[in-house]
Formats: C-alpha cells, structure tokens, sequence
C-alpha cells in the first residue's frame, strides 16, 4: 500500500474500480503526478475477488468479454497466460423446472406445463405480430413487445422487480436491451442455424476470458501496473468532500487511518457514485437523487465437488429472496481448493431490511431453506464456512426519466472545468468492466492531450451491442491463448 504522502498532485482519481484504474493505467509513466483514492483495503471495486483460506469468490458474474481490439490487446498483454478461455453456461429455474438461458422458445415449449406452454407460445406470437412501433418507454413495454405478456408475468416481470426493487412499469427501457438476451423470431431462427452463418448477440455469446485466481486478479494486476509506472493508490483512503475555487476543484478532502487530509489537485477524476459526488457541489442536491439497488453475497465454501450444471442459474420466482446462484469453479478451476467447491448466493435487497440487518449466520439460516427447495443437493454438512460481502452501490437504477436526469447531473458536474464524472457508478451507466475501463482511459488520453472529455461523453461509451467471440478478436492464436485453453474450466 502507498502511504498517503502528497499533498499536491497533478491528478487524482476517485475510486480504484475498472473506471479509476482505467485512468490511473493511461496515466501511469505518463510524468504526471497521480493518486488513486480507495475505500476499501483493496482495488478493483464491484470487480474485488474474496479469497478465503483457498476459496475465491467475485463480487457477481464477472466476465472479460469485449469487440475493442486495443482494449483486448492491453489486457492480455498484461496478463499473459494468466487468463483462462471458460466458458458460459446459464439456465432459469421456475416452477420446479430448469430453462436455457438465454430463453429458447423451443426450450420452454417442451418444459413448460402444457396449458402454461399454449398461453406462452400464443401471448409471443400476439406481441410480434402486433408489435407496437413506438419505442417503448418502460422496462414492462419493452418485455411485453419482445416477448409477450404470459413470459413476462411468468419470469421477466418478477426476476425484475426481484432484483431492482422497483415495478418494472417505472423502471426505464434505456438498460434492457443491452443486458437481456432477446427471444425474438429472427433470434430463434438465428439461433438454430450453424455458428459459422450466424452471429449471436451480445449475451448469447458463451466464450469468454477470465483471470485464473478469480476477476480481481485482473485489477490487482492493473494496480500493479500503475504504482510501477509512478501511480500511488492509498488504500482505505476515502473521499469525503471537495475543496472548490470558482469553477475549479482545488482539491479533495481525505478521510484514511493517518486522519484527514486535504489532497490538492489541478484534475479530479471521479467514479464515485453520482449522487455523493453531487452533494460535494453547492447545487447539487436539488438535482434529485440517483438511487442504487444494494446487492449482498452470501458466499459457501464446500467440502464437496460439483454442484451447479451450470455456470449461474438465475432464480425467477418471486418467493425466493436469492436472484442467482453461481459455482465460481465453473470459470476458474483455481477458484477452490483441489476436489472442492464453493457456492455464491447474490441477494438483492433494500437498504435496512432484514437482508441487510442480518449477520452471515442469520443470513444463512435464512436462505437455506431456499436452496433446498432449489434443490441444489448441499447438505449443510457440507459446508466448511459462510460468509458474506456487501455492494451498497451494486446497480444503478434506471427510471423512467433517469436517462434526462443523468444528462443534466452531468452537465452540471462538468460546469467545474476540472472534473469529471464516469464509470458504473459515477456516470450511472449499468455497464460492463470493459466499458468502464474504456471510460478511464478514454479520460486520462483527453487529459494528456489537453482536452478533458465531457461526462456525458464518457458515459455514453458502451460495450458493443453484439459481440464478437474472443476467438475472432485475437485471430485464433497467440501463444497466451494456446496456455489459457489448456486450463479451459469446465462448463459442466
């Protein structure tokens, strides 16, 4: 850890998330003086791997996939065979039974219960047929048109509102169709033709690259980079409000073990949640709130081999408080120890309610009649330990006019000619890490050139709609391709 020192930098950057990192990984070597503000005790944000005598886990499903050429090349480069080639395999479990996901209509004609199927297969082909021209507004709208009312009263409404706490009538269209595998006639047809004559959209796409001792092994890797290349990252360090001149951040003020501290800058670069970052700023607050959806992961080390068949499985009922399951193995044979396995439960929830009140144990007996009822087949013998991490700022919640609001929040924040806002949280975008690490860079680069981008430039950077497969990106080759696919995890 670098020890708090400067007090005066030419940068200083806000967060050591993909975003942050992003920047400081431009930065570094560049001459200029630089400090990386963080939290917690380690990099990599929302992108953290846990690792617990031998057991690691992630913070959600974490995946590098990405179309940017340049970005795909600075990460293999660094990390060289150090990177595995996994593979993806989800399904839905609903009603007793397990679907492909993403949802196959073939699929979910032959499991579903018969008048349950006939309901399904004749609500989809009214909404294609009938298909509403007008861009839908609301995340309900936009499932409906795509497919149908009797799969979205049956999955996606539930799961939605599951996961964000809000009535998918109030939640915005802007995010779904970046996230959510379409079931669309031409998709289905797609779908069912050979790879070679067709490309899959973006999350159809099952191969992809993962780090071997879990994600954040990508990020400490960055970091690595960065302090070689004359970067400080202060760990523990938190940003707690801004120093302004006019229409210029002087500098930050800092809350860490050796007290506060006031961090001079002549740049502030922030991915700090948008909503604190605009109550640093007078003004700021009458911009109205923007609203995360907490996420809490409950995470079981096994004295046991395989679980899941899958990589996730997403769990689409409304009775059950868990939204997904997943085995970290699955990606990584690293993940745990030799012969063993492990099990991580996301659970979103609300800021203090009983998830969120909960210690492990309770937390614990709490959801373990779910996994039973799930059927997963642990036994609670089974299970060497629990424990459990915390993401306050997990998804930004995008409501209907959250997409105007962001703009203007932005503008406003650039209205200090000195700083800017980007990233997951800090452009409240429910991006990918390649699209916040693009964001960081993307922001150091306009900074060395004497031109800082807007926020809402950098925010409107995205991972691509459709996806190309790594395989297709790198060429087909390299020698750290050839090491990472003879490690290639098991998608069992």
């Amino acid at each position: 850890m670098s020890e708090p020192r400067a007090t005066r930098v030419d940068v200083a950057i806000l967060g050591a998330g993909p975003a942050g990192l992003g920047a400081a990984w431009a930065l570094a070597g560049s001459g200029a003086r630089v400090v990386v503000l963080e939290r917690e005790a380690e990099v990599g944000g929302l992108c953290r791997t846990h690792d617990r005598d031998g057991y690691r886990f992630d913070m959600g499903g974490h995946r590098f996939i990405t179309s940017d050429g340049a970005l795909l090349d600075r990460v293999t480069r660094l990390m060289g065979d150090e990177l595995l080639l996994a593979e993806r395999k989800s399904e839905v479990a609903l009603l007793g039974r397990r679907f492909r996901y993403p949802l196959e209509l073939k699929d979910l004609l032959r499991k579903l219960p018969p008048r349950v199927a006939a309901r399904a297969l004749a609500s989809y082909v009214k909404a294609r047929w009938r298909r509403d021209p007008t861009p839908p507004e609301t995340f309900e709208a936009w499932a409906t048109q795509r497919f149908g009312r009797a799969l979205y009263e049956l999955f996606l409404g539930p799961y939605t509102e599951k996961v964000w706490g809000v009535p998918p009538d109030q939640l915005s269209a802007e995010w779904a169709s970046q996230r959510i595998s379409l079931l669309d006639l031409k998709d289905v047809i797609r779908w069912l033709l050979p790879r070679s004559r067709a490309r899959p959209p973006r999350t159809y796409a099952k191969t992809f690259l993962y780090p071997r001792l879990g994600m954040g092994q990508l990020f400490t890797s960055i970091a690595e980079a960065c302090e070689a290349g004359g970067v400080e990252c202060w760990r523990g360090c938190a940003a707690v409000g801004l120093e302004l001149d006019g229409q210029r951040v002087r500098g930050v003020r800092v809350q860490g073990p050796a007290g506060p501290l006031l961090l001079e800058a002549e740049h502030v670069l922030s991915t700090a949640p948008l909503s604190l970052l605009q109550g640093w700023l007078p003004g700021g607050q009458a911009l109205g709130e923007f609203r995360f959806r907490p996420v809490r992961f409950l995470n079981l080390a096994l004295e046991r081999g395989r679980v899941l068949p899958v990589t996730w499985q997403y769990v689409g009922e409304r009775r059950f408080r868990a939204g997904r399951l997943q085995e970290p193995n699955k990606r990584s044979p690293h993940m745990a120890p030799a012969g063993r396995s492990s099990l991580m439960v996301e659970i979103p929830h609300a800021p203090g309610d009983g998830i969120d009140r909960a210690d492990d144990a309770a937390l614990l007996e709490r959801i373990w009649p779910e996994l039973e009822a799930l059927e997963v087949g642990v036994r609670r013998e089974e299970v060497r330990f629990a424990f459990s991490v915390r993401a306050p700022e997990a998804y930004p919640v995008h409501l209907k006019r959250t997409a105007e609001r962001r703009e203007r929040a932005l503008g406003f924040v650039d209205g200090w000619s000195n700083l800017r806002s980007f990233g997951r949280q800090g452009g409240f975008r429910f991006v990918f890490s390649d699209a916040c690490l693009r964001m960081g860079l993307d922001a150091a680069a306009g900074l060395l050139q004497g031109r800082l981008p807007a926020s809402l430039e950098l925010a409107r950077v995205q991972s691509s709609r459709r996806l190309v497969e790594v395989e297709s990106v790198v060429g087909g080759g390299g020698a750290w391709l050839g090491a990472a696919q003879k490690e290639k995890p098991s998608s069992r």
